[in-house]
């Protein structure tokens, strides 16, 4: 269940209930030193003040320096100072963490994600802050604890790009592949998804893609594409449902339910941005499917806080970065 905009607006309007929140979660059976992991610590809290400071041209100027809530270790030989933020990605960031979990809320509630334009308007920020802001909420939003497949698991692909026109100087169906693989949901447990860019829709992919993600013995589902074909000689139950003549349903034979997320994921590249980046990609099927697989989770605006908290930070030289020799990223598009 998402957190709504008012709750946040209500719960996450300061700093200091940001980090009461942060330090709740850090450490719920009370603080402890970062460093030597001792419980002996003291809160302290700074005034605010000012500083002067001499930039690169030799310009001096008073600045703002801010209250701050600090934590010191009062064990003999650490006293170690640190912070509710203290090695999370909000660590020395420019942006307040009201805006940061203001952020995390409009995404978490979008179930067709937001732009970084969308995001710019909201949060007041500029249009790379708002980009960088929305791709490290991304990165974050993987669910590592995901393992092999079983049950009944429906397997796809799909292709990612625009409408065939001869004046781009590619074939009909180059595209970007993207695999996908679901997992019917149980009475009490909802289906989950796995989605990822892969080179082609071939039998040596997307052979690859089942071993790597799909236990043996598993039955499978798929269209009648030639990648498929042997994958009942391979130990696992392969069932077809043909496509070709017009077959879409054969009982429960069927990828009614991995389609039904690619038309999610397409309405969400349509409807929110403009352009998507191969080199991003995976990262926009990252948010699509962590929102799908946590639709029922108590609180996903939590989750995808403590997966910022726990992870590490997304540099904005490595997303701008270049993507392969001699290719680069073209910077932000959506």
């Amino acid at each position: 269940m998402a957190q709504s905009l008012i709750q946040t607006a209500k719960s996450f309007g300061t700093e200091e209930q940001c980090l009461a929140y942060l330090e709740a979660m850090r450490w719920p059976d009370g603080l402890c030193c970062l460093r030597c992991g001792s419980d002996k610590v003291a809160r302290i809290v700074t005034n605010e003040t000012t500083r002067e400071r001499t930039n690169r041209k030799g310009e001096t100027k008073e600045v703002r320096v801010p209250a701050r809530r600090l934590y010191q270790c009062n064990n003999e030989g650490c006293r170690y100072q640190y912070s509710a933020t203290t090695g999370t990605i909000f660590d020395k960031s420019h942006l307040p963490l009201a805006k940061w979990f203001m952020a995390v809320a409009l995404i978490a509630n979008a179930k067709k994600s937001v732009s970084a334009k969308q995001m710019q308007r909201d949060l007041g920020v500029n249009y790379r802050t708002a980009w960088f802001l929305d791709h490290r909420i991304r990165e974050a939003m993987q669910d590592e604890t995901l393992g092999l497949f079983g049950g009944t698991v429906e397997v796809d692909a799909t292709f990612v790009g625009g409408r065939y026109d001869p004046r781009r100087k590619r074939a009909a169906y180059d595209k970007q592949a993207v695999a996908g693989v679901m997992q019917r949901g149980t009475e009490g447990e909802p289906s989950q998804v796995k989605a990822f860019p892969v080179e082609r829709e071939i039998k040596k992919v997307m052979t690859g893609v089942v071993q790597d993600h799909i236990a043996p013995g598993t039955d499978i589902m798929t269209d009648d594409h030639k990648a498929y074909i042997s994958l009942g000689k391979s130990g696992w139950k392969h069932q077809i449902v043909s496509h070709s003549k017009d077959e879409w349903v054969r009982g429960q034979v069927h990828t009614q339910g991995i389609e039904s997320f690619w038309s999610l994921f397409k309405r969400g590249l349509i409807g929110s941005f403009h352009s998507v980046s191969v080199k991003h990609l995976h990262r926009y099927l990252n948010e699509f499917s962590f929102r799908f697989n946590q639709r029922e989770s108590e609180d996903l605006f939590a989750l995808i806080i403590m997966n910022l908290a726990i992870g590490s930070a997304l540099r904005y030289k490595a997303l701008i970065g270049k993507t392969s020799e001699g290719e680069t990223s073209q910077g932000p598009s959506a």
